[in-house]
């Protein structure tokens, strides 16, 4: 059996005590529990609302459109419009039949001068040369290559939207930009290469000014199986310049 414990008049809980404590919690939960119901309710509303409002604006967007890209009036004005589409029929049908006409003659050209003698070929082309080609601009001393690039364009000059009306087609894609603008011929010879002082620079302009032969290779050895194997190679007893250059002008005298 368990030990009766008495406990003071100060620390007791009578059953009322705890009714009353146990009624006061179920009250506080009931009404947090309400303040959550209202609360979600009030946010159900207010989503609503917002839904209401975003279908009204676009609704309203999508009529203000309609009536901007719709054009409704073509009963207004029935005679114009019939006499503009008329014009604008016969300019279409006319340019139809002069690009046939073009074609047909074009065709017929090109087979007369297939049937043509010599003599008469270099008659018709003396009288009809082609046309000379626009001159090429030379590029800088070691003068970058950029690629011309593709250009939007919103309108054109041929009814297959293919030649642009823009300015920028007609720019000379050659001329130098940047740093290419100076004369890099003026620099000292070491500075005469790309990317001067950058840790990844190149080190040479190109091979042309550059020896490299290897005399390692068994190739360039001078010994009889390589004067016989020259013998039997056509011109290669012709007599030879000598190379320019102090490093060559050395290789030749040691052969």
């Amino acid at each position: 059996m368990v030990k009766p414990v008495f406990v003071p008049k100060s620390e007791r809980d009578t059953i009322a005590e705890r009714e009353r404590l146990e009624a006061e919690e179920q009250a506080l939960e009931d009404a947090r529990k309400k303040r959550l119901e209202e609360r979600r309710i009030e946010t159900k509303q207010i989503v609503v609302e917002e839904i209401r409002k975003d279908e009204e604006i676009q609704k309203n967007l999508e009529i203000e459109a309609n009536i901007a890209d719709v054009d409704t009036d073509d009963e207004v004005n029935e005679a114009e419009e019939y006499e503009a589409w008329k014009i604008r029929e016969i300019g279409r049908i006319k340019r139809d039949r002069e690009d046939r006409e073009a074609m047909l003659k074009e065709k017929e050209e090109i087979e007369r001068v297939r049937n043509m003698t010599e003599e008469e070929r270099r008659e018709w082309e003396r009288k009809n040369p082609k046309p000379a080609p626009p001159p090429k601009q030379k590029w800088r001393f070691m003068q970058k290559y950029y690629h011309k690039g593709a250009f939007f364009q919103s309108e054109s000059d041929d009814r297959a939207s293919t030649v642009g009306s823009d300015g920028i087609f007609t720019r000379d894609f050659s001329a130098p930009t940047g740093e290419d603008k100076m004369d890099k011929t003026i620099l000292p010879k070491v500075m005469q290469v790309k990317h001067f002082g950058r840790s990844g620079r190149t080190k040479w302009t190109h091979l042309v000014n550059e020896d490299t032969t290897d005399w390692n290779n068994p190739w360039t050895y001078n010994d009889p199986l390589r004067a016989k194997y020259n013998d039997k190679m056509a011109a290669m007893n012709a007599p030879m310049s000598k190379p320019k250059g102090s490093r060559k002008l050395k290789d030749w005298e040691s052969r």
